[in-house]
């Protein structure tokens, strides 16, 4: 497994262990323990909170190509929206020398789900990370191409890789686009809740 992939994940015990649920890789794989966070949406997911320590687990894959592997310049911006959170941070964990920037946007700051663990990494990494706080739809647009320029002037000179609720993303790849950023410079991890 590598950081950014996602596997699908099965509970025995588990009031609903049939289900299968696709949940992103929050850590960097160490070979022995695979780390998954997942927000209370679903019956899947919001069932996880009553799993106990040592509880068996099936796990297929690991699936995705959201990976380091794809990077192609020295720079990167990494795009977080709510839960979206979890394989960029994953990435940022294992992130290789390089310039770095992370944005994450939630509707407030109480959302922000693994922030304190984002700040040490972006700490010790010495990157930048900026939290973009506000509902959708209401006040400031920071993926609209001016503003995506403003936070990160040398966005066309990086690797953008962006995973969040499907608007957001759409958002964000539509910024990107109007700022003749590559396709290949751009990884887009597209997510459902389970």
């Amino acid at each position: 497994a590598k950081s950014g992939q996602f596997c699908i994940w099965r509970f025995p015990g588990h009031r609903h262990w049939w289900l299968a649920n696709p949940f992103s890789l929050s850590a960097e794989p160490d070979g022995r323990t695979l780390r998954l966070t997942a927000k209370a949406v679903g019956k899947g997911s919001a069932g996880l909170r009553t799993l106990r320590h040592g509880t068996r687990v099936f796990v297929e894959g690991p699936y995705g190509a959201f990976t380091s592997l794809h990077r192609t310049r020295p720079g990167v911006l990494l795009i977080a929206g709510g839960v979206g959170v979890t394989p960029i941070r994953a990435l940022l964990q294992e992130h290789v020398p390089g310039d770095f920037v992370v944005l994450y946007r939630v509707r407030d700051e109480r959302e922000a789900v693994l922030l304190n663990e984002l700040r040490q990494l972006v700490a010790a990494r010495r990157g930048r990370l900026h939290l973009l706080t506000g509902r959708t739809g209401q006040g400031a647009r920071p993926f609209e191409p001016g503003a995506l320029h403003q936070l990160v002037p040398d966005i066309v000179a990086r690797d953008v890789y962006v995973c969040g609720p499907p608007a957001m993303t759409a958002a964000v790849l539509n910024g990107l686009r109007r700022l003749n950023v590559p396709n290949g410079q751009v990884h887009a991890e597209k997510f459902g809740l389970a």
